[in-house]
């Protein structure tokens, strides 16, 4: 005949319980911390969305501008001028005209703006269209960004 043994420890001890709830902790803090970073890039990319949109809008005002008025009317001093606001980002564009050739315009757009985080996205650190000094991190003379648009406009 045989004896069947009943086991009477079919519970957690403490320490497991305690490794557990350790690991579930390290777990769930690395998961809030990726949400908040994904936030806080999908916010980012919205902007840069509603950036570049500006932009468009900008170019197709250009666009639309006589010819022969260009390269006076989007220069500095200018009207309406070479700096925009932004209708809805807290930032400015600026807008340069290459009119090398007379036939034929360059026209660049450069959106800056700043996140919800302060941060500013552009070298247009204090947001007023302008290159000042200490902005210009490559040395190229104008304000740069990563919304930055450039198109032809040929005379008509």
């Amino acid at each position: 005949m045989r004896v069947l043994r009943v086991n009477k420890n079919n519970g957690f001890s403490l320490i497991e319980i305690v490794v557990t709830v350790g690991i579930l902790t390290i777990l769930l803090t690395n998961l809030l911390g990726l949400f908040i970073y994904c936030s806080t890039l999908a916010q980012s990319a919205g902007n840069m969305t509603l950036a570049i949109r500006e932009a468009q809008e900008k170019l197709e005002e250009i666009r639309d501008h006589n010819y022969s008025l260009i390269t006076t009317d989007y220069a500095a001093g200018g009207s309406p001028g070479n700096i925009f606001n932004l209708n809805q980002l807290n930032g400015k564009g600026a807008v340069y005209v290459d009119s090398s050739s007379p036939d034929l315009l360059q026209i660049k757009v450069v959106v800056s703006w700043k996140n919800k985080d302060t941060r500013v996205i552009g070298e247009d650190t204090n947001l007023n269209g302008i290159l000042d000094a200490g902005e210009d991190k490559n040395a190229n003379g104008q304000l740069d960004s990563i919304v930055s648009l450039v198109t032809m406009i040929a005379k008509r």
